[in-house]
């Protein structure tokens, strides 16, 4: 459990890191582009490094018709479409407010994990979502102006990502990290081509540049949430994905030049809470 947590804070910690160049990023480039190029990096990577070995012929036989192909083209597809819809939240919307709406997501993970895989779902753990709910609320201050049709882009995008979350889940054993990650962009490369030549604006060398970071960045996390789902239950560390609440006030601040208001940070210490009281051993 305890590598599952710290694999966790590291998904977190990078998806933070990769939505803020992301957010660099939408000044140059169209969402669509930007999930576009970093599904085609992907796919190049793993092509040259499957290339450099034996077998060659084998394992792209394998990618496109992998064990379960349907199974892992809907999670490809739950993971392209959260990552072309936060990307298109995070270009409306600051780096902090995207976050927070995003942390819809954890409560309807807990509730995918107890639904779909019957995982068992008791009363600290639901108390730790709660708190880190109370948090987001208090920071986005019910009635106030971010209550947008925009403010739906980052609840669309936990949507999608829960869905993908579970997947993933339900293949471990069949699937490994690297078939998600091959899945994710063959179906982002072959969806997204289309859409991204129309959208189309040719980016600079300093442009592609941060796109590479962005891609790295994004795969990292991505391997670091399959290492933490293949070691624990994902309604047990869905409150640890608020952790990337209080990455976010740190992207802003260093990225944008953004202080926190007072609510952002009671709203934090209230999900540190949510944290601390998964961590209590009950009984």
């Amino acid at each position: 459990m305890t590598s599952a947590i710290l694999f966790a804070l590291l998904c977190n910690l990078l998806y933070a890191v990769g939505y803020a160049l992301a957010k660099l990023l939408s000044g140059s480039l169209d969402p669509l582009e930007i999930t576009f190029l970093r599904s085609a990096l992907v796919l190049v990577a793993a092509m040259g490094v499957t290339g450099a070995r034996p077998g060659t012929g084998a394992a792209w036989r394998h990618a496109l018709a992998p064990p379960r192909a349907w199974d892992q083209r809907l999670a490809a597809l739950a993971l392209i479409a959260s990552t072309t819809i936060s990307v298109f939240g995070y270009a409306l919307l600051p780096v902090t407010e995207a976050s927070a709406l995003g942390f819809t997501g954890p409560i309807i993970l807990t509730a995918c994990g107890a639904l779909l895989l019957r995982e068992r779902v008791d009363g600290r753990r639901w108390a730790a979502l709660g708190c880190g709910f109370a948090g987001m609320v208090v920071m986005l201050r019910p009635g106030g102006g971010l209550f947008a049709v925009t403010s739906l882009v980052p609840v669309a995008a936990a949507l999608a990502y829960a869905l993908y979350q579970v997947l993933v889940r339900r293949l471990r054993g069949v699937a490994s990290a690297n078939d998600a990650l091959v899945q994710g962009a063959l179906c982002g490369t072959l969806l997204l081509a289309l859409p991204a030549l129309v959208a189309w604006r040719m980016p600079s060398v300093p442009v592609l540049a941060l796109v590479v970071v962005f891609t790295a960045v994004q795969t990292a996390a991505l391997a670091a949430l399959a290492a933490a789902v293949r070691r624990a239950e994902v309604s047990a560390i869905a409150p640890w994905h608020y952790s990337r609440l209080v990455f976010a006030l740190a992207m802003d601040a260093l990225l944008f030049g953004r202080v926190p208001p007072v609510e952002a940070l009671a709203g934090a210490a209230l999900i540190a809470a949510g944290g601390l009281v998964l961590l209590r051993r009950p009984g």
